[in-house]
């Protein structure tokens, strides 16, 4: 859910006059009002020049929670915030992760082809 209260928040904390802001930012100040006050829509890219201004990540203006998928979990965190990133996993480990990866891919390109190989044997035998 998108939180307009937020931007109304770092408007008034660095004191930043609105139509100074609009005028820097291509927005009109009826855009920036209706979502100010009534949390009506604003387009990605109105929000993403507003994130830019105020060096904050476009999520900074949203609020929910997201479900993690754990068949898509493979055993590592890593958080983030724009590019400040941390983690539990090396770079040394994801290259081990990618070519464990690639050898399952040409494991499975050689099963798919021998596979191939046996239907055309077949289609030419009828």
């Amino acid at each position: 859910m998108i939180r307009p209260d937020k931007l109304a928040q770092l408007i008034e904390e660095r004191r930043i006059v609105k139509t100074k802001l609009c005028e820097e930012l291509d927005i009109s100040v009826m855009t920036l009002n209706n979502f100010l006050n009534k949390g009506s829509e604003i387009g990605s890219n109105k929000l993403e020049k507003i994130a830019d201004k105020f060096q904050v990540p476009i999520d900074y203006f949203y609020d929910r929670e997201v479900e993690i998928d754990e068949r898509w979990h493979i055993g590592h965190n890593v958080n983030g915030n724009g590019n400040k990133v941390s983690g539990d996993i090396t770079l040394s480990e994801c290259q081990k992760e990618i070519q464990h990866l690639t050898q399952l891919l040409h494991e499975k390109q050689a099963i798919i082809d021998e596979k191939e190989r046996t239907i055309q044997i077949l289609l030419n035998n009828k």
